[in-house]
């Protein structure tokens, strides 16, 4: 049964539903009926007519971060579970891939359009964290200042190592010192001659752990079963070159030439303070010894070696190592103790207890 009503519709209304009733054909009445069933699918998805009102005034409202999180690029996470993420991944600088999706270099191409769109990003995200810059040039800075400030001193680590690795491979700026305090990171940064040295500075800085997490990733099974090997010996395995474990089965008294070899490597020629720490880090983390005390021209090696044959060839491979190395020494046995007297340079350097 049709029922027939009178209705008043101002100018407005009628503007409004032209385009419906074109496409009905210049049927009011049919029309009505289409928004009137529309207005039925709202109430029963919503509840209530007034439920759709609401529901559609919030969707017109909604806040950057809302949207970011309803296209898909963004998501929620309870904070306790990311600070867990960050703990875990300090020390471990973002892939240059992702960087670039989160800060494209064909966008951002000076520092002071990186500080407004990391700051404008970050308060979308509801980070409570900003950044600060300072700079002698904006397009090519040769010095800069950077502070990151908020209140997780863990995801400040993460995004100074961000920002660091941006800096470096788009302006080659290296990292010169960085202050961390309670709620604040600030990197003082310098231009370098290249990309890879202003690499290099990066990971001395926010990076000591991407290079071993890279290795582990790679070859997963090898290094699980070399952690296993050393935690169940508590950690009293000795790790040697193949070449001097061979030299070894053969009774061949070795020339350890790895710490030769990095230190070529590192720096060509290099001071003997610095040769001969890089010999204790080496050995002790080899576990070759136990312990190695550097003061001055006097090195005391604590090796953890009872057997007195055993003592000898160690006395021996150090003194011969010291000796390829430009730094002749006279050696003897005290108690437990092998002391290396160096014999003295020209260099000056300071006494240095380790």
């Amino acid at each position: 049964m049709i029922v027939r009503r009178n209705i008043s519709l101002e100018q407005n209304h009628l503007d409004f539903l032209e385009p419906l009733v074109k496409e009905h054909s210049g049927n009011l009445s049919a029309t009505m009926r289409d928004l009137i069933e529309f207005a039925e699918l709202m109430a029963e998805r919503h509840g209530s007519l007034e439920e759709a009102r609401h529901a559609s005034m919030a969707d017109k409202y909604q806040s950057p971060r809302e949207l970011l999180i309803e296209d898909g690029f963004c998501a929620m996470i309870d904070y306790p579970l990311l600070e867990w993420f960050l703990k875990r991944t300090k020390d471990i600088l973002v892939s240059p891939e992702m960087l670039d999706d989160i800060i494209d270099p064909l966008i951002i191409n000076r520092v002071s359009e990186l500080t407004d769109h990391l700051n404008r990003k970050w308060k979308e995200y509801g980070w409570q964290t900003t950044i600060i810059t300072e700079y002698d040039s904006d397009v090519a800075p040769m010095t800069a200042i950077c502070v990151i400030s908020g209140k997780s001193m863990h995801l400040n680590e993460f995004l100074s190592g961000m920002v660091g690795l941006f800096l470096a491979r788009q302006k080659h700026l290296g990292i010169t010192k960085a202050d961390r305090r309670t709620r604040s990171i600030r990197m003082d940064l310098q231009r370098k001659e290249s990309v890879e040295m202003a690499r290099e500075d990066l990971l001395r800085h926010f990076g000591n752990l991407h290079r071993v997490t890279e290795e582990v990733c790679a070859k997963q099974d090898f290094w699980r079963d070399l952690i296993d090997l050393h935690t169940e010996s508590d950690y009293n395995m000795v790790t040697i070159h193949r070449r001097e474990f061979e030299d070894l089965l053969a009774n061949r008294m070795p020339l350890d030439t790895t710490l030769l070899e990095r230190c070529a490597k590192e720096r060509g020629d290099i001071r003997r303070l610095d040769f001969l720490m890089n010999l204790k880090h080496l050995y002790e983390t080899m576990q070759i010894v136990k312990h190695i005390d550097v003061n001055g021209s006097k090195v005391l090696v604590d090796h953890d070696y009872r057997d007195p044959v055993s003592i000898g060839a160690v006395k021996e491979m150090l003194v011969r190592l010291l000796d390829a190395s430009g730094y002749p020494c006279k050696a003897d046995e005290v108690g437990r103790l092998i002391v290396l007297q160096l014999e003295e340079s020209d260099e000056s350097e300071g006494q240095a207890e380790f």
